[in-house]
């Protein structure tokens, strides 16, 4: 038996009868009192959530913010919203300014600049969904790396303050070098004995990695192990330290990282305590180069 047709037969019934008697608190006026609903609203990350991986969207459907006492990859450290985007615009377009309003945002939070520690800035942005919908919020997301291998550390526990108490501040190491390369980075204490020492960062002008040269690396940190140690920054520079200096990645040069990290490193010579105002007396020329 078919049932359509007579709920249809039901339903012209009802509309036809013309009934004046309705049930108690019932008026006939189908609007009438309705509160309007409540209007759309976009999905929004929140700060001080933690996520099992580092990426670089987000979205309500694969979100999966943790409690940062439990392992996770990366920490969001601020959610803000970028102003004045130009009509036509993509978030990936945008991604480099976020990343530059990141950088000045996290600083305050880890109690040092995120440059001088052994971390990984990734700005987060809106799907593109999202992004076309209005969705014009950034995250600021911070991961710990390993000095050793490199490779994201799984981790527990809050990175907030972390500069500041100097859990992940770039300090002393002892470098693991093949040849001409670094291949890794064990942290030292500066009181034990190490052969290297973390002294500063300098911003290179070159539009790529690739354009950088063994002379411009050179230059920039021997200005700044030359602060950080006292000695002048001339020409015997050189004749006094070796250094090792390491550039973004790639991907962090095109957002718009452009910081080597400089070391002094004494030809795989013991270091023990800090050089920092070490000076000419500690920093002698003993290096000869023809």
């Amino acid at each position: 038996m078919r049932r359509w047709p007579a709920a249809l037969a039901v339903t012209l019934v009802l509309a036809v009868s013309g009934c004046s008697e309705l049930p108690a608190g019932i008026d006939g006026d189908l609007t009438n009192g309705w509160s309007p609903p409540p209007a759309a609203k976009q999905w929004r990350p929140v700060a001080s959530t933690c996520h099992p991986d580092l990426v670089d969207e987000s979205t309500l459907d694969d979100r999966s913010p943790s409690g940062c006492l439990t392992p996770h990859i990366a920490e969001s450290v601020v959610v803000a919203d970028l102003a004045g985007v130009p009509a036509g615009s993509t978030a990936e377009a945008n991604r480099p300014r976020a990343f530059r309003e990141c950088s000045k945002r996290v600083n305050g939070w880890l109690g040092g600049d995120w440059r001088t520690g052994w971390l990984v800035l990734q700005p987060v942005m809106p799907s593109r969904q999202a992004w076309e919908g209005g969705a014009r919020w950034y995250r600021c997301d911070l991961a710990e790396t390993s000095p050793v291998d490199g490779d994201l550390v799984r981790r527990s526990g809050s990175l907030q303050n972390g500069l500041k108490t100097g859990k992940v501040k770039m300090t002393c190491a002892d470098p693991t070098i093949a040849g001409e390369q670094v291949t890794g980075m064990r942290p030292r204490p500066c009181a034990a004995k190490h052969t290297s020492e973390f002294v500063g960062v300098f911003e290179s002008k070159k539009s790529s990695a690739a354009a950088l040269t063994s002379a411009e690396l050179e230059k920039g940190c021997h200005a700044a192990i030359a602060k950080f140690t006292g000695i002048p920054n001339d020409g015997t520079v050189r004749n006094r330290v070796g250094w090792l200096g390491f550039p973004p990645d790639d991907t962090s040069w095109k957002l718009g990282d452009r910081a080597i990290r400089c070391f002094l490193w004494l030809n795989g010579e013991k270091m023990t305590g800090s050089y920092r105002n070490a000076g000419t007396r500690k920093l002698k020329i003993h290096y000869v180069y023809r």
